[in-house]
């Protein structure tokens, strides 16, 4: 095996690794939603992810300052992240996951559009398999869930976007790197929900309203901001490993974790669309992690 070929590799791993800790962030967050804001969740759990790497990033510090980079990373993710919950505290959690994975099919197209990747039609069939897996466990219904659909969509829009990004500006596959990217982003992130915060309390935005957490929803909300730190750490460093296109099929294994999630905290039994789904999720997702690698255009 090449070392490009073991790079490859090691961010499928980094890449499952990843999915498998959101929905834990997830659950936290539309469980919490019942009490506090959308926009008071999504600003704290950024302030806790950023206060979390602070310590690994002073061990080197050599981390710079806040740059336009960061600015532009932060906007997508913080975009993506308040439109999640926000269709969290609308919509069942599994049909909310569900019509977010929409995203990787984004995410394949802005790869060719914007980084020059090649797509094989493996890789296409790859993505679109994940994809119908996906539907056939959770099976959105436009006329069930109405505009509050859109909602996830949104998020997956930026969300690609955010990942699109951090491939095209990911330079070397360290993991200081890593964490002083998400440091910078994170603290972006949080400026920018700081904001749109001080906004919402001028225009009185439910959206944004303040209320103070109990000592319990503290502890979730740093809890939420951990998960999120350690995911997309790895995140950062599968995509400065790896082709985003590789590994935007991988994606679809949160679908597992958010599956077990609805089954022990919100009574939500999976049936046989969830194993069948679940089946088809793992020959796409074979079908992908079997192929070589592909370079990108020159």
């Amino acid at each position: 095996m090449t070392e490009n070929q073991q790079h490859h590799r090691l961010g499928l791993i980094l890449m499952a690794l990843a999915v498998m800790t959101i929905p834990m962030s997830d659950t936290i967050a539309k469980w919490l939603s019942a009490d506090l804001s959308v926009g008071e969740i999504a600003w704290l759990r950024f302030v806790f992810q950023t206060l979390f790497l602070l310590p690994f990033v002073a061990m080197y510090w050599r981390g710079g300052r806040l740059r336009p980079v960061h600015l532009v990373l932060g906007t997508f993710i913080a975009a993506s992240i308040l439109f999640l919950f926000w269709g969290l505290a609308h919509l069942p959690l599994a049909n909310n996951i569900a019509l977010f994975f929409i995203e990787p099919l984004i995410l394949v197209i802005f790869s060719a559009l914007f980084l020059g990747e090649r797509i094989t039609a493996r890789r296409w069939i790859g993505v679109i398999g994940g994809l119908v897996g996906a539907v056939v466990i959770l099976r959105p219904n436009w006329s069930a869930y109405g505009l509050a659909s859109l909602l996830p969509i949104a998020a997956a829009a930026c969300y690609a976007a955010y990942l699109t990004a951090t491939r095209a500006w990911a330079s070397a596959p360290r993991t200081r790197d890593a964490l002083v990217l998400q440091f910078w982003v994170g603290a972006a992130a949080s400026l920018i929900m700081l904001g749109l915060m001080l906004l919402g309390q001028g225009f009185g935005w439910s959206l944004t309203q303040w209320d103070m957490p109990s000592a319990m929803e503290w502890f979730w909300l740093a809890a939420a901001g951990v998960l999120a730190a350690f995911a997309h750490v790895l995140i950062a460093m599968a995509f400065a490993r790896s082709d985003a296109s590789l590994l935007a099929p991988l994606q679809y294994l949160e679908i597992f974790g958010a599956t077990l999630l609805g089954w022990l905290i919100f009574a939500e039994w999976p049936d046989g669309f969830t194993i069948l789904g679940g089946l088809i999720i793992i020959a796409a997702g074979l079908m992908v992690v079997r192929e070589r690698p592909v370079e990108a255009h020159p």
